[in-house]
């Protein structure tokens, strides 16, 4: 596990975004993603990498059975807050999700959200696609959302300056290929507490990410722009949203 993803993580990452609990369009996309991925109430569906827990507890709002599992203490310390202050269940678990700790065909459908391409290594991507496809059963689904690389490609910015509530964040950022991978250097200051960290991610272009998921034993069934149900434009789009199912 490369150093960056902990610092990151466990610290940066909080007092970069903080720890908002699910908003309104939150429970919107939810509902949207549940119709997306065949869920039913009392489905099981498990949100790998759920981070802080927005979309698992606004799942769990909406009747589903919803495991979390992420890496970070602090960001599952949250999920676990937030969970109690919405008065839902969540079943929350602390593991690699290279490594996932749960038998074969538990789930009805998995969620991996923002949460892809950041190991080193191909190999390490692939084994998270595979045991993601390994937990869902026959005629389960796998929503994926990561950043469509085409636009960050196509008009790349060596830096960025970000201000929200109160939170100064200076970006810059240094581009790779073969495969695309962006890396970034980021120093924030302000409300949240002050820092610097490194972030590096896997950057996929949709031919990429269908022969990711081919290898892994899953096939795409819709790409979308967002949650919502926007058309992806491979140009333009700068998410791409992809449902999968086992491949036959």
């Amino acid at each position: 596990m490369a150093e960056w993803i902990g610092e990151y993580f466990e610290r940066g990452y909080a007092q970069r975004w903080g720890l908002e609990p699910p908003s309104e369009a939150t429970y919107e996309e939810v509902r949207r993603l549940s119709g997306l991925l065949q869920l039913g109430t009392g489905d099981r569906l498990l949100d790998i990498g759920c981070g802080h827990g927005r979309h698992a507890v606004a799942f769990s709002a909406h009747g589903i059975a919803v495991t979390g599992l992420d890496r970070s203490a602090a960001l599952l310390s949250r999920a676990r807050a937030l969970a109690d202050w919405s008065r839902v269940a969540v079943d929350w678990v602390r593991g690699d999700m290279r490594r996932q700790p749960f038998r074969s065909r538990r789930f009805r459908a998995a969620i991996l959200f923002d949460a892809f391409g950041f190991f080193a290594t191909e190999e390490e991507h692939e084994t998270a696609l595979r045991e993601a496809a390994r937990l869902i059963g026959p005629g389960g689904r796998l929503g994926l959302k990561v950043v469509n690389a085409e636009p960050i490609l196509a008009r790349f910015q060596s830096a960025a300056h970000e201000e929200r509530a109160g939170v100064i964040v200076d970006i810059s950022r240094a581009l790779t290929l073969d495969p695309p991978r962006i890396t970034e250097r980021i120093v924030i200051s302000g409300a949240r507490g002050d820092g610097q960290y490194e972030r590096s991610q896997r950057l996929y272009r949709i031919d990429d990410l269908s022969v990711a998921l081919r290898t892994a034993g899953l096939a795409m069934t819709a790409v979308l722009a967002d949650s919502l149900g926007a058309a992806f434009d491979p140009t333009r789009s700068p998410a791409m949203l992809v449902i999968c199912e086992h491949a036959t």
